[in-house]
């Protein structure tokens, strides 16, 4: 009789319980590890919603161990999982048995789709356009109060959409429980991916002309060293896919570069 009672009288989920999840999602990758990935971070946000949710110690122990399982996501995107989680953790606790059982199993479609789009909107396309926006800006803007400006102006370029969809994310993940699926296709991101990308590419194209013509009419020596980096950077990305061996190793080809150009001329 009183488990029935509790199960009528469980709290509903508040907006400050969703806040309170969404300030932690920020250190959702801090005890990251190669066990379970994510999954205690994971486990870590939601402790206002365990705490809402349940008074017993035992009830919010079992909660927790529901999310010590393996889990891996994008960590922008994972803000649709927490939303999703709450909601199913909610039914449990309101009386739905198999709430917890749709939710491990959506967890484990989670992994792909929200890796999937997070990887090709932010490190394909928002990351690296961001940056070539920021460093165009940094190069051609001479005072320090613009460049202090410049970089603001990158950092909010980049976190806008970021912080958006880590709180966006949880809400909608919430409001449609099993179907979030729906709000994850790709076609709904174009639109920024877009944006994106007419702003990133001519920031790019800007940057290397007015590089080019700046090494040019300084010294000659450099505009062949950056010339030489360039095409080393091309040759060895066709020969391995890991971006920080193919800096380091056009690094140092350039400077043997550097000192051959300088020693022969």
């Amino acid at each position: 009789m009183l488990e029935k009672n509790q199960k009528q009288n469980i709290p509903k989920i508040r907006r400050i319980d969703i806040f309170r999840v969404f300030l932690r999602s920020f250190f959702v990758q801090s005890v990251w590890n190669y066990r379970s990935l994510i999954s205690a971070g994971f486990g870590i946000c939601l402790i206002p919603i365990v705490n809402r949710l349940y008074e017993d110690p035992q009830a919010k122990k079992a909660f927790l161990n529901r999310h010590l399982k393996f889990f891996n996501a994008h960590p922008y995107m994972v803000s649709y999982a927490l939303g999703v989680s709450i909601k199913l953790e909610e039914d449990f606790a309101a009386g739905d048995t198999e709430a917890s059982q749709k939710l491990e199993r959506l967890k484990k479609l989670l992994v792909s789709i929200l890796g999937a789009v997070g990887d090709k909107l932010f490190w394909s396309v928002i990351k690296p356009f961001s940056l070539m926006v920021g460093v165009l800006l940094l190069y051609t803007l001479q005072s320090i109060p613009l460049k202090i400006a410049a970089l603001f102006a990158t950092f909010l370029f980049y976190n806008i959409p970021h912080i958006y969809l880590r709180y966006k994310g949880i809400w909608e993940g919430y409001e449609y429980g099993l179907d979030v699926y729906k709000r994850l296709r790709n076609e709904r991101f174009k639109k920024l991916e877009t944006i994106y990308l007419m702003l990133g590419i001519p920031a790019f194209t800007l940057f290397v002309i007015t590089l080019m013509i700046s090494l040019f009419n300084s010294n000659a020596h450099h505009f062949l060293v950056f010339v030489f980096a360039a095409g080393s950077v091309y040759i060895i990305r066709k020969f391995t896919n890991n971006f920080y061996l193919t800096v380091v190793a056009a690094f140092f080809i350039s400077l043997i570069a550097a000192y051959a150009i300088s020693s022969l001329l």
